[in-house]
């Protein structure tokens, strides 16, 4: 049992998965430090959609203009038998993202999975614009381009994956979010 069924964390990272792409963008460096929150068994989509709402917009928290924001769901995947992440789009309309700025995206960007098998689930990412002087013209949330910076994931864990692909509810739906501190550094104080 955890100490607690709400906890957050900073913790050191070192990027594996995808470090080929250190040097090669502005966004990916080799270590970097994670601000979480999570849930175990408490709050779900609709709370943790509330508080990164609050906390990014609020004057208390990092008090940025809503309209900075794009979020990304997920879009669904005939391979896992799920559809769009309705639920979570729901949340995002809720506190007042419109939904031409709530972005459907697929499996590779927002479905979380450690491994092959265990805990995994849909997420959704928050992305800052930096405006159109940066990157390119078809630049997009989810996409390649330097545009849109993606700074805040909500993984919400409610399936395990077996051996099969196939997906088993889990006892008790859970959050993850992880928020990263260099990229949140570089869009307060407006550097690269």
């Amino acid at each position: 049992q955890p100490p607690a069924h709400r906890l957050t964390s900073c913790q050191k990272c070192f990027r594996t998965g995808d470090i080929e792409n250190v040097g090669v963008t502005d966004r990916h460096l080799t270590m970097f430090e994670m601000l979480g929150n999570f849930s175990i068994g408490d709050y779900f989509k609709q709370g943790a959609v509330e508080m990164a709402w609050e906390f990014y917009t609020s004057p208390d928290g990092l008090g940025f203009a809503p309209e900075s924001v794009w979020v990304t769901v997920f879009g669904g995947d005939d391979e896992l038998g799920l559809g769009p992440d309705e639920e979570a789009i729901e949340a995002w309309k809720s506190v007042g993202v419109p939904a031409e700025r709530i972005v459907l995206a697929g499996r590779e960007d927002n479905f979380w999975q450690a491994g092959p098998t265990g805990p995994c689930g849909p997420c959704s990412e928050l992305y800052f614009d930096r405006g159109p002087e940066v990157g390119g013209p078809n630049d997009a949330p989810a996409g390649e381009g330097e545009r849109y910076l993606e700074f805040w994931n909500l993984v919400f864990m409610q399936y395990r994956m077996g051996e099969d692909g196939s997906l088993t509810p889990l006892p008790t739906q859970n959050i993850d979010t992880g928020l990263g501190l260099n990229r949140m550094a570089l869009i307060k104080q407006g550097v690269d």
